[in-house]
């Protein structure tokens, strides 16, 4: 997206994921903030908290550094 870019961070896809992006959960279509963005931090998943697109729940995830070094890794590979 637009954010990511004018950032400099790199939103992790997924394919196999219905949301697109790695990390990002639909829990309640209907609600205001459906999305919820989580990853694992020092041995236990986190959850960064919820969103109104996957998009701005993978940008939540891309500016944490564990997202910046998944980012990166998946660069190299």
């Amino acid at each position: 997206t637009a954010t990511a870019e004018a950032e400099g961070l790199t939103l992790l896809r997924a394919e196999g994921n219905a949301t697109g992006f790695q990390g990002v959960q639909i829990y309640g279509s209907g609600k205001a903030k459906p999305y919820r963005a989580q990853m694992w931090q020092g041995g236990l998943q986190t959850s960064l908290g919820y969103f109104a697109t996957a998009e701005e729940a993978a940008l939540a995830i891309a500016c944490s550094p564990e997202g910046t070094a998944a980012a990166a890794a998946a660069a190299v590979a």
